[in-house]
């Protein structure tokens, strides 16, 4: 079986692809699946959403199989070696991009502090950053304790946002890729990111609460 290639590590920006079946088969409920490469659609893992798109014009399902394959339910049958048209819809991929990448800044901001990241999500609505609270010197009780807090994080965010600083990735030879925000951090990641940093709109830290033991730092952000 021919090795999938994730475009999308390489170019968020890729909306459209004309891509070959190199795997097809069917679900438990004898729901056709297939495998395209280049595969243009992300999906759900690292603490962001799977895209959403279709395979000549229907609408799919993105999953990733037990191997590790993204895989497409809902395009109906097609034999491996049949070529595809896929597109995915822009708006889902550059604000899943946009959240993902601001993930990036508020998870180094908080590191910043000295704060042990120990979790996240990037999902619509529902993004946030979790720290250990033993690592979090600052009262963050009551609302007025936690407004300086968040506007001193706040403040640091518009600043990095300021410098439009590029975004890059690379793979290296184990398969481990690596997204690079230049002048701020560099972590493995296989999510999706905006180019630079002026892509970014609306970055705003909505809160930091310790609930259920953990530093919750929620945020929000757009593409602009």
């Amino acid at each position: 079986m021919e090795q999938q290639v994730n475009a999308y590590f390489s170019d968020t920006y890729l909306f459209e692809a004309s891509a070959a079946v190199i795997a097809a088969g069917r679900d438990d409920e004898g729901e056709p699946w297939i495998a395209v490469s280049p595969n243009i659609f992300h999906p759900r893992g690292g603490g962001q959403m799977e895209d959403s798109g279709t395979v000549e014009g229907r609408a799919v399902a993105v999953t990733r199989s037990a191997d590790g394959m993204v895989v497409l339910t809902g395009a109906g049958q097609y034999n491996v070696g049949a070529v595809v048209r896929t597109a995915l819809d822009p708006e889902t991929r550059l604000l899943h991009a946009a959240l993902h990448t601001a993930g990036h800044l508020v998870g180094f901001l908080g590191e910043e502090r000295g704060w042990r990241h120990s979790g996240h999500s990037h999902f619509p609505g529902q993004a946030r950053l979790d720290f250990h609270p033993d690592s979090v010197p600052e009262d963050l009780s009551t609302a007025s304790s936690r407004e300086p807090v968040i506007a001193e994080i706040q403040e640091r965010v518009d600043a990095l946002v300021a410098t439009g600083a590029p975004v890059t990735s690379s793979i290296d030879e184990t398969g481990i890729r690596t997204v690079v925000i230049s002048g701020v951090n560099a972590e493995p990641c296989g999510g999706t990111h905006v180019r630079d940093l002026a892509a970014l709109r609306g970055t705003r830290i909505l809160e930091a609460k310790i609930k259920r033991g953990t530093l919750k730092v929620r945020y929000e952000a757009t593409h602009g």
